[in-house]
């Protein structure tokens, strides 16, 4: 919650003029903060000339301007992140892992109370492995060998993403395998299911933490189908802890990289509309 040392407040009035609960008031006192309707974004820590405000009375430190990256260092980093998906066997410690995990904290959110589920146990990797292979077969007979399951996607506009998705599949049911190279940890991040806008969040947070990892030479790759999965399967829920109301919102997956990455891939393109008057 946000706390006050009201010794050091000026009542400059940032904070209730930057709150956009509106649930900050002036007082002769100082600011009160509605607890109760407070959605904790710290925007009003943040912007506190005084530092008189604070989370839970840890006292905030102000910025230091000159660490942030230029936009050269910001266009490397952009550049050369790329989906990770062979790994070397070595395990990341759980400090490192602990510590990127610590920056979804400051990505944007709606749901104010998701959590992370952080896997680093090999047989526990090799259940989840597991269970995704088991679906890659289901799928694979319900798509490819019932005829109308393969009506039914071209109907619904799934046909393009059908012929790309079986050699994926026939591969993962060849190999008996999910991974082409085993991750050495997951993260998923989990939260109530009746929240609104939370998978939006987790793909916020696990943004934050790619590019952290990434500057810490750990490789990622978002795991889109890992949620969808293994949030249906009863026996990893129990394993991963979820509760009976919460879901999986999003994961990655994690390990050291295998390859090198060495160029920068250009001419790509995402194609852009001005609507409006020049």
């Amino acid at each position: 919650m946000i706390t006050l040392a009201p010794e050091k407040c000026k009542q400059c009035g940032l904070c209730a003029n930057l709150c956009h609960e509106s649930c900050i008031t002036l007082t002769e006192n100082g600011p009160e903060i509605d607890q109760a309707v407070c959605s904790t974004c710290t925007q009003c820590v943040a912007a506190c000339p005084n530092r008189a405000l604070a989370w839970d009375r840890a006292d905030p430190a102000a910025f230091e301007r000159s660490r942030l990256p230029s936009a050269g260092q910001l266009d490397e980093l952009f550049k050369e992140r790329r989906s990770i998906r062979q790994f070397k066997g070595k395990k990341i410690d759980r400090d490192t892992l602990g510590e990127i995990s610590s920056y979804g904290i400051y990505a944007p959110t709606h749901a104010f109370h998701l959590r992370v589920v952080i896997v680093d146990d090999e047989s526990l990797i090799a259940s989840l492995d597991q269970a995704i292979v088991e679906n890659c077969r289901l799928i694979f007979r319900l798509a490819y060998k019932v005829k109308i399951a393969g009506v039914l996607a071209g109907w619904f506009g799934f046909g393009e993403e059908m012929t790309r998705a079986r050699p994926k599949l026939e591969a993962a049911i060849q190999m008996g395998h999910a991974f082409h190279s085993m991750p050495t940890a997951f993260i998923f991040i989990v939260g109530d299911k009746k929240v609104p806008l939370s998978e939006a969040s987790a793909q916020y947070a696990l943004a934050n933490m790619m590019y952290y990892a990434q500057v810490k030479r750990v490789g990622t790759c978002l795991w889109a189908n890992g949620p969808l999965f293994i949030d249906k399967n009863k026996l990893a829920r129990r394993q991963l802890g979820i509760h009976p109301n919460e879901r999986i919102f999003g994961a990655m997956y994690l390990g050291y990289p295998a390859a090198r990455f060495s160029n920068k891939v250009a001419g790509k393109t995402m194609s852009i509309h001005w609507n409006g008057a020049d």
